[in-house]
């Protein structure tokens, strides 16, 4: 989960496990269950949307799921 009172929004960016690799990804809607609509840009790959995406249950990356990226 994100840090506190972190919530999902239009136009933030996440990361988004596609296979073994960690994308980079756009929220473009949010959805009343709490899932949401990204847009992936996956390295070397043409972008591509994906619907009624989950956030991972913990910080580790989990394949179809998002993540909050890591504060460095």
């Amino acid at each position: 989960m994100g840090p506190p009172g972190q919530k999902p929004s239009i136009g933030r960016a996440v990361h988004f496990q596609h296979g073994t690799t960690t994308c980079a990804a756009d929220i473009l809607a949010v959805n009343p269950d709490g899932t949401v609509a990204l847009l992936v840009k996956p390295p070397n790959e043409h972008p591509f949307t994906t619907d009624n995406v989950e956030q991972a249950p913990t910080e580790a990356p989990e394949p179809a799921k998002w993540n909050w990226m890591p504060r460095v």
